[in-house]
């Protein structure tokens, strides 16, 4: 714990959420599909002089904090506009890194199918497995009121793309994790077993709360490699939301420390660095992470603009 992030005010720490999601997306990114990333290439990496680079994690992660920011006329969260704006965003910008299942269901979108129904023709795909939702649902956190009511927004942002429970649940976990740390007060010291078992309250998978346990059992001592081993680090809900929690409890009060471990366990890198990113961003605050990272990341302007406004959100119906 520094002394940074014992007098960080809620402001900051809504700010950090986001950048924490940008910043760990643009840096796990050169990285992603590498078995493991060793400590000397990643140092490098952050020495480097060119823009980091954000990829499709953190483009929809602005499409649903601007979608909530907007606000509407009867609830904060509107399924059947959200399709179509990120499908928009898709269509805008398909070179972000967009993975292999996104084209075929904001194809769909994009075409005017509805969101149901485009999400069910991929039921069975990896993609409707995949972190996609639990990537971008960050900003659910900074309008919800309770663990509960952002675990809810949270599915219901999900469902518009995902139709298959784990990438549902890998939503509302991290989602309810993104709370949790940005509720958490960073003077104090977290406890990493009652952090998980708050979490694991509100998740109704049998599977998803022993993935839990597994990363209790791994918070005290594990290096990225075991824990990439024991937890997974691929593009599935279940094998790379537990992982970006583990990281995160390994450096709950150091942002650039647990974006480095999720990138040194390979894999993922990108989307797991990102939420591990906001996690800890959401703890410690945007003030907490390295001056020399946010010289080469210009979308962090618009991440503090987008994290102010949420503030003044509201919530009538959730």
């Amino acid at each position: 714990m520094t002394a940074s992030t014992t007098h960080v005010t809620h402001a900051d720490k809504r700010r950090g959420l986001l950048l924490g999601a940008g910043l760990g997306d643009a840096l796990g990114a050169p990285f992603q599909g590498h078995t493991t990333v060793d400590a000397d290439t990643l140092a490098a990496e952050e020495r480097a002089p060119s823009q980091l680079v954000h990829t499709d994690d953190t483009v929809l992660t602005i499409v649903l904090a601007e979608h909530l920011a907007a606000g509407h006329d009867t609830d904060v969260l509107d399924e059947n506009a959200l399709a179509r704006e990120f499908a928009a965003a898709w269509k805008r910008e398909p070179w972000r890194g967009f993975d292999s299942g996104t084209p075929p269901v904001f194809g769909l979108l994009h075409a005017g199918v509805a969101w149901s129904s485009a999400a069910k023709a991929f039921l069975q795909a990896q993609a409707s497995q995949g972190n996609g939702a639990a990537a971008r649902v960050a900003p659910v956190a900074l309008v919800g009121t309770s663990v509960q009511q952002t675990r809810k927004l949270a599915l219901r942002s999900a469902a518009i793309t995902h139709a298959h429970a784990h990438g549902r649940h890998g939503a509302e976990c991290q989602a309810a994790a993104v709370y949790l740390a940005l509720h958490s007060n960073p003077a104090q010291s977290l406890d990493s077993y009652q952090f998980l078992r708050d979490i694991v309250e509100v998740l109704p998978s049998q599977l998803w709360r022993e993935q839990l346990d597994r990363v209790s059992r791994l918070a005290d001592s594990a290096d990225p490699a075991r824990a990439a081993r024991i937890l997974g680090n691929d593009s599935s809900a279940l094998g790379s939301v537990p992982l970006a929690l583990l990281a995160f409890l390994r450096n709950p009060d150091d942002p650039a420390d647990a974006i480095r471990y999720a990138v040194r366990a390979g894999g993922a890198t990108d989307t797991i660095a990102s939420m591990a990113g906001t996690l800890a961003g959401a703890r410690s605050g945007g003030t907490a992470f390295p001056q020399s990272w946010l010289r080469r990341f210009p979308t962090a302007a618009a991440l503090y603009r987008l994290a102010d406004q949420l503030a003044a959100t509201k919530l009538p119906n959730a």
